[in-house]
Formats: C-alpha cells, structure tokens, sequence
C-alpha cells in the first residue's frame, strides 16, 4: 500500500472534502474510524485498522489523531470546512515562529497582515527550515515571515499548538510581522 497516497487521501477527506467519501465530520473535526476506514475501502482495498493506527503514530508533522480510544480519528489542523473546529487550548507560544509564503502574496500580507484565506486558521512553524517547506510546496521562490509570536500573545492573540512544530492562531496583525533575512 502507497502510505503517502493513503496520508494524502485522508489529509483530503479530514480536512476539506469529506463529503466526497459520504461522510461528515463532528464539529470536533472527528469522524468514526470504523466510517473513515470503510469510506476508504474502494480506494485501499487491504486497509486495516492497523495501517490507520500506523499512519497516525509514524507522522512526523502530527497531523492527525485518535479520540475517545481510536473510536474517532481527526485531522490536528489544516481544515477548510466551515463549522469545524477542534477544540484547540490556547498556549503561550514561543518568542518567535515563522510563516512561509510565496513571492505574490508578500506585499498583500505586509499591507494587511496575516489572514488564512481559505483555512481556518494561519499555520505558523517554529522554525525557518519548516516554514520554508511549506512554502516550497507553492513555489520555489519561498518568503519567510518572522512572527512577534510572544509579544502578539502578551497583547491578547491566542495560538494554538496543535502538533510538535505548528502553531495555529486566527490572523495577526502587520504590529508582528516582519520579512525573514533568511528570505
């Protein structure tokens, strides 16, 4: 079984589309696994339990997890569905995190701050190299952003940590926002 076609399909139904697979997600962003393991039969006939169980310990990125003893599996972050949020407790974030980005958008955000255009939530990183392969992924021109993250949470911004290296937060503001040297 191709484990990155089977990342990236539930990537796809957890976080944006899972009405494509005849499902639907909790407002928690969860779904019965039993439900995501059999919507996912016609495209991995061999599928397991234990390939799911798998797939969600060996990544590396956290993106998704088990609730209530696996009965339920969602996605940590990355959602696109309206309506769905997990219930994420807002944390004291690092001093600074960092948002990669490509060359287009640079002067839009530096003119009205960071918003997550069809996300729920801006994804930040913690460190320069992750916000670049973020961005590598929409160019090979990536813009790095450097995050007042402390001083915005100390003025009343609330972030989310919801895996290892990713911190979520609402939108913030140009007051914390300043292009990387490492551009």
């Amino acid at each position: 079984m191709n484990k990155t076609k089977l990342s990236k399909t539930v990537s796809y139904i957890l976080r944006h589309h899972p009405e494509d697979f005849d499902l639907k997600l909790n407002p928690d962003a969860s779904v019965k696994t039993d439900q995501l393991l059999q919507a996912l039969k016609g495209k991995f006939k061999d599928l397991t339990k234990a390939d799911l169980i798998q797939l969600v310990k060996n990544d590396s990125k956290g993106r998704f997890s088990f609730l209530e003893d696996r009965k339920r599996i969602r996605a940590n972050y990355g959602h696109s569905i309206e309506g769905v949020n997990p219930d994420y407790q807002a944390v004291k974030p690092p001093e600074i995190l960092y948002h990669g980005t490509t060359p287009e958008v640079k002067d839009k955000i530096l003119t009205a701050g960071l918003k997550p255009m069809g996300r729920n939530y801006v994804h930040l990183s913690v460190g320069i190299k992750e916000a670049k392969k973020v961005a590598l992924r929409r160019t090979k021109q990536p813009v790095i952003f450097k995050i007042e993250a402390l001083k915005a949470f100390r003025e009343g911004q609330n972030f989310y940590k919801t895996a290892e290296d990713i911190f979520l937060t609402d939108q913030l503001s140009t007051d914390y926002l300043s292009l990387s040297k490492n551009n």
